[in-house]
């Protein structure tokens, strides 16, 4: 049987895709949410699969994984009990038919309670009524690893996945990314300081390395206010801004909403008041929680259109507000060719 060790090995596999296959993104959440390394570098299930959360179940299948004495789990299929608490973006394609959105499976087999020995990916062939020795693979830890520190669309991505639109957008993981991207720039926007704020002031990071607000957005503090996007079509073309990944989005930056007189002076002294450049900038952030931080963008408002121009719009990681954390604001500014 092969083993899976890198992204390039999972893609050429053919692994949980195309649409509407979920592997890739049940193989997301396993590896970021049903999974941790524990001090002696040890992978440990956050639940023992014995509890039959999210749909988990004992295996019993000798001839597809045939040298394995300790006891198997699998999880996966999205009509077993339990398998509704699965993530939205791992259940959104399931239709209930006897098609390819449930065939994708995971099997782990477990030294101890929560302890795991080996982890597979397969995938059930409807006709046969069992599971598919050549599309049966194992997967390496380092593997897991390397899912761990990706996004699912950075996944999707990689493995080839057909992404639903919108799915060109350009994340920005640098300083050099962020100054190309003319965000905030020039004079009298606003973005920079507002992105500024939000690095240093808005969010902070756990011991786990998630992404926290200070404040629950729904709050309103600040000029917060619930972003719903508009989909539309035009020529065959998906004109949505975001996509649509079941979290809800909330927006910053406009200098004319309730609450936004709350924001720092810096951020809000060049507003003339006008139709103009100087409130054009929005920071859009979607939430896992009441203040986990899922996703952060940033677009501008386009007075003309009235609406926001996704040619604009941009992901911002983690990483870049790491980095903005550990900048002034003015060395933000030089750095981004603010005049």
């Amino acid at each position: 049987m092969e083993t899976l060790n890198e992204i390039d090995h999972l893609q050429s596999s053919g692994f949980g895709r195309p649409l509407p296959r979920h592997g890739l993104q049940l193989l997301h959440w396993f590896s970021n949410d049903y999974v941790t390394f524990n001090n002696d570098s040890e992978m440990v299930t956050v639940r023992n699969p014995k509890k039959k959360a999210f749909g988990f179940h004992r295996f019993f299948d000798t001839q597809l994984l045939p040298d394995q004495d300790l006891p198997c789990y699998q999880v996966g299929n999205l009509n077993a009990p339990g398998s509704e608490n699965l993530p939205r973006d791992v259940r959104k394609n399931h239709t209930e038919h006897n098609d390819d959105n449930n065939i994708d499976r995971i099997i782990i087999s477990l030294q101890s309670d929560r302890v795991l020995d080996r982890i597979y990916v397969t995938q059930h062939d409807h006709h046969r009524g069992a599971f598919d020795p050549q599309r049966t693979y194992r997967i390496s830890k380092g593997l897991i690893s390397i899912i761990r520190n990706l996004e699912l669309d950075e996944l999707l991505e990689q493995t080839g996945y057909s992404l639903p639109c919108p799915s060109s957008m350009a994340t920005l993981n640098e300083m050099r990314h962020l100054q190309s991207s003319g965000f905030g720039t020039p004079r009298p926007r606003h973005g920079l300081h507002l992105l500024y704020w939000f690095a240093h002031n808005y969010v902070k990071f756990n011991k786990m390395g998630e992404m926290l607000t200070v404040c629950n957005p729904e709050k309103k503090v600040f000029g917060f206010h619930q972003f719903f996007d508009k989909i539309e079509e035009h020529d065959g073309q998906c004109n949505q801004l975001l996509p649509d990944h079941g979290l809800p989005y909330y927006e910053v930056g406009n200098l004319n909403a309730p609450g936004s007189r709350n924001l720092p002076r810096y951020v809000r002294k060049n507003h003339t008041g006008h139709d103009d450049d100087s409130n054009i900038d929005r920071i859009i952030i979607s939430m896992q929680s009441d203040r986990v931080l899922d996703r952060i963008y940033v677009t501008q408002h386009d007075h003309h259109r009235g609406a926001f121009d996704p040619q604009h719009t941009y992901r911002i990681s983690k990483g870049l507000i790491s980095i903005i954390r550990n900048l002034e604001l003015d060395e933000l500014l030089e750095q981004t060719g603010y005049s």
